[in-house]
């Protein structure tokens, strides 16, 4: 078995994944890119070295996803971190008026699968192949949300209700996967970055609200080195912040949150 870990970093064939992938690389983990760009990922495969290995795969797919990590395993016989990075914004006008004189027609929901289901398949795959993998340490998953997750973002609900869900699915999860599997899971939710994910956003949003990665990078870093878990750090313009939960109204709320930890 590698004495190096390896990591999983999904969307790693550019933008934030490709920075995220590379600073894992300097730290000593091997890191597989997960990507379902084939040239893209050839291209960062090569660019990064032999410590990484790309995988074609759509996260989206359940089975695309479970050969992935299989892969990933079978590469070095461990997988200690999963980096679910990927994410893409919505595919459709959330607020085009229907047209009345027709049928319904089915929302595009391709942003949820992408940005939310992936993440839970992720999660799944990431605990059985943590388990597999002799639980050496403490296992991390690091979830690039937005954020869209902390704040209403009118002009996407859909991407805002994905990014929500992966900030309460990890302020919700983290209090278990500690205590009985030794996982740590925490979540980054950087503003606009520079990443190609959105050309309208380049268009609408000025130079000097941009995220600058190196701050998107400080929090990676901070998850990556220190054991902490249940986090949410915001990136906002040149910094970052680790946002608390919001305060219980009263009591009563605060028992039945508390209270059903005992039931988890």
């Amino acid at each position: 078995m590698a004495t190096s870990k390896v990591a999983i970093v999904t969307g790693a064939a550019g933008g934030i994944g490709m920075a995220m992938s590379k600073l894992l690389i300097s730290k000593g983990y091997h890191v597989v890119l997960a990507d379902i760009d084939a040239e893209a990922g050839a291209h960062a495969q090569a660019t990064l070295g032999s410590s990484s290995l790309f995988v074609q795969c759509d996260l989206a797919d359940w089975d695309s996803q479970a050969a992935m990590f299989k892969e990933a395993y079978k590469w070095h016989g461990r997988v200690d971190m999963c980096v679910a990075n990927a994410g893409i914004d919505e595919k459709e006008q959330f607020y085009t008026i229907p047209e009345v004189n027709a049928e319904p027609q089915k929302p595009n929901l391709k942003v949820m699968d992408v940005d939310l289901v992936a993440v839970i398949y992720g999660l799944r795959l990431f605990r059985y192949y943590w388990q597999k993998s002799g639980n050496l340490g403490l296992g991390k998953m690091i979830i690039t949300s937005s954020m869209a997750g902390i704040y209403a973002f009118v002009a996407a609900p859909m991407y805002c209700a994905a990014k929500h869900a992966i900030v309460g699915l990890v302020r919700a999860s983290s209090f278990k996967l500690l205590q009985t599997e030794s996982l740590t899971i925490n979540t980054i939710c950087p503003g606009p970055v520079d990443t190609g994910i959105s050309d309208l956003m380049k268009k609408v949003v000025p130079a000097e609200h941009f995220t600058p990665m190196s701050v998107v990078l400080g929090a990676f870093e901070k998850f990556v080195e220190e054991n902490v878990t249940g986090q949410v750090a915001e990136c906002s313009n040149q910094t970052f912040y680790l946002r608390e939960p919001v305060n219980y109204s009263d009591d009563n709320s605060r028992f039945l949150i508390e209270d059903m930890k005992r039931f988890s």
